[in-house]
């Protein structure tokens, strides 16, 4: 395995709308969220969710997203309801982090 340092030379980061396919393979998405499970929790987060989204699912969570964007957002033309819908289409496979960091906070989300 590469020198940890030297991955950290070469990391760079891509807008959604430049990646493509293929996805990482399970064996990669395992080793993916098997590191990121073990990130430095200072804000006493976890117990935190992954949730992951492949091919129909990026754009069924895109239609909900669209609908709290519209909802939250009356004055919100038609293309920004577009672009919202599409957010996680462009990725191939998209990772959401879900933590809840205190009981008002689920509220908030679902208000």
């Amino acid at each position: 395995m590469p020198d940890a340092l030297e991955l950290l030379k070469t990391r760079r980061s891509v807008k959604p709308r430049e990646m493509s396919g293929p996805g990482p393979s399970p064996s990669e998405l395992e080793t993916i969220l098997t590191i990121g499970a073990r990130v430095p929790d200072h804000g006493k987060l976890t117990p935190w969710r992954f949730i992951i989204f492949e091919g129909d699912a990026r754009l069924r969570a895109g239609e909900i997203i669209a609908a709290v964007f519209a909802r939250k957002n009356p004055n919100a033309s038609p293309a920004e309801i577009e672009l919202e819908k599409r957010r996680l289409a462009d990725a191939p496979l998209v990772i959401a982090l879900v933590a809840m960091t205190g009981p008002s906070c689920l509220r908030c989300f679902l208000a």
